[in-house]
């Protein structure tokens, strides 16, 4: 009777932490809705694919945006009912679908355990990761793909361990088809789930549950036979996108790029890589790793199977076409946390596991909580103020300088002054920010050469020339040398272009602007740095 008091106060304390941890992350998501800057340059990319004007030009954007029609076309329906008037009521749709994420982790987890479902792993260590609020609150598909695949692994388990009903065939053939609808990548990771329902089902010689998820997963690839040639198009635009990285160097943004620095995570991972090292190693730790799996049976192989199997195709995938950024490994941390929720299903009646497992994920929860917390209090951009600044200083004869052309689309939507505007280089179409659309500049040694004459003959007719980046003119560049762009191949650094047209630039205004002031921005909130702008404006020239 002792024991089963102990469970039971075990379980109530479990479902206590794990409705505290939504509270929380439900103000955080608030605060995120409240205290969140402008639309920054990824998000203003999806409210132009959203609001194209034809259907020509809306197939056409999807080959730079990289997501199917699912989420563009519900952020879409969102501005046609009149809630895209303004940036809060955008950022409205992406709190609701922020939200909503933790419900679906909720549902999900109830359909794996209806005795023990109280989500603790995958709110602490998924939905608690800076990465995925970003990502999730955020203009983008991200959000609305993690419920799809989170519900798809809960409806896949449903098929595999519980009675058959049509009603569930039904649900998850709609739920994959959504989820591989809104982010490509989540079609591995339905994969790496049906692939593990498929096996477990006929090891357990269930052949009409391993038809069905078949057919599942089936459907949602056979949907995404329409983007075959906007796929084919978007891998080639990839090589301007792409980084060589290393196993090593994609593990630990895994967890988040937004909180630990690169040291302490890579610090992380290598002592669990050892310590599963030495337990397998042991022979009298491997014994009894062996004889826990025995024991946590089908579904923990089923647990198994999908966190490895998804890594591999994820991990794969990203050192293949160079991508790195956290948000592309949201779906699969999503099914491996809803993974280690299973293997811990599989030891319920242990007590002391019980016990490790809630203070396990609370503290893991609590190291969340400094980065999330700052992040809901992050502005995204200043590239609205920079563009009011500018609006303001600048006179119709001036000449107002982007120094990063993939910041031209944000700028563009906050700005609206007399001067004339330019991007480095300057494209031809600011309403996407793709490497891609600078192909044609990177193959051109005088890339900016009219930009520079641009410049110089504003200074001489004594004009000024205003520049929105960041730079420090202390320092005069040394022109590295750059190669110029391949017509063909993966060997694309849009980096090292923008670098020598920025050096090129600031070499050209410190020998011979005679002024040079900063103007400050009207701003005190932290800003990301990946879009934290400055604004130097130069006037009068000297020989």
């Amino acid at each position: 009777m002792k024991v089963l008091h102990s469970r039971s106060i075990l379980t109530q304390c479990e479902f206590a932490a794990a409705i505290l941890m939504t509270l929380f992350l439900i103000v955080v998501h608030t605060r995120l809705l409240l205290h969140t800057s402008p639309l920054w340059r990824d998000e203003v990319n999806s409210v132009y694919v959203a609001t194209a004007p034809s259907l020509k030009e809306f197939l056409n954007s999807l080959v730079l945006d990289p997501f199917p029609i699912l989420f563009v076309a519900v952020l879409r329906i969102w501005v046609g009912l009149g809630f895209g008037s303004s940036d809060f009521d955008l950022r409205v749709l992406g709190f609701l679908i922020g939200t909503a994420l933790l419900g679906a982790i909720w549902v999900s987890c109830r359909m794996i355990d209806k005795e023990r479902w109280a989500p603790l792993w995958p709110l602490a260590l998924f939905a608690f990761s800076p990465a995925t609020l970003f990502e999730g609150d955020s203009l983008r598909a991200y959000g609305l793909g993690l419920i799809w695949i989170v519900m798809s692994f809960g409806l896949v388990w449903r098929l595999t361990f519980r009675p058959w009903r049509l009603g569930t065939a039904i649900a998850a053939a709609i739920v994959g088809l959504l989820a591989v609808q809104s982010l490509y990548l989540n079609s591995l990771i339905l994969f790496a789930t049906c692939f593990a329902g498929i096996l477990v089902s006929l090891r357990r010689r269930q052949w009409w549950p391993a038809v069905v998820i078949l057919s599942v997963g089936l459907i949602a690839a056979l949907s995404l036979l329409p983007y075959a040639r906007i796929m084919r198009s978007a891998y080639e635009h990839l090589a301007l996108q792409s980084e060589p990285r290393t196993i090593s160097g994609e593990i630990p943004s895994l967890i988040s790029s937004h909180l630990f620095s690169r040291s302490s995570v890579m610090l992380v991972c290598i002592l669990v890589f050892s310590c599963g090292l030495i337990t397998v190693s042991v022979p009298r730790l491997r014994q009894s790793l062996f004889a826990s799996i025995k024991g946590g049976g089908d579904p923990l192989l089923f647990a198994v199977i999908v966190a490895f199997v998804g890594a591999i195709m994820t991990f794969g995938f990203l050192l293949g076409s160079g991508l790195h950024s956290s948000r592309y490994r949201r779906p699969l941390m999503a099914a491996t946390s809803l993974s280690i929720h299973v293997a811990y299903t599989t030891r319920r009646k242990n007590i002391g596991l019980t016990l490790a497992n809630l203070i396990g994920s609370a503290l893991t929860a609590a190291a969340f909580v400094p980065g999330s917390y700052h992040l809901s209090e992050l502005r995204r951009t200043n590239c609205d103020l920079a563009a009011g600044v500018v609006a303001k200083s600048a006179g119709q004869d001036d000449l107002v300088i982007v120094t990063r052309f993939t910041h031209a689309p944000t700028f563009q939507r906050y700005y609206h002054g007399m001067a004339p505007w330019t991007s480095v280089p300057a494209v031809g179409d600011h309403l996407q920010h793709r490497g891609y659309l600078a192909r044609a500049e990177m193959m051109n040694p005088d890339a900016i050469q009219d930009i520079l004459l641009r410049i110089e003959s504003k200074l001489k007719a004594r004009h000024k020339v205003f520049l929105v980046g960041r730079f420090r003119l202390s320092e005069l560049h040394q022109l590295p040398p750059v190669a110029i762009a391949p017509q063909s191949g993966r060997a694309w650094r849009p980096d090292d272009y923008l670098n020598l047209w920025h050096s090129q630039i600031v070499n050209l205004l410190s020998q011979h602007a005679v002024r040079v002031a900063k103007i400050a921005l009207n701003g005190t909130e932290q800003v990301d740095a990946r879009e934290k702008e400055e604004v130097f404006g130069f006037s009068g020239w000297k020989d």
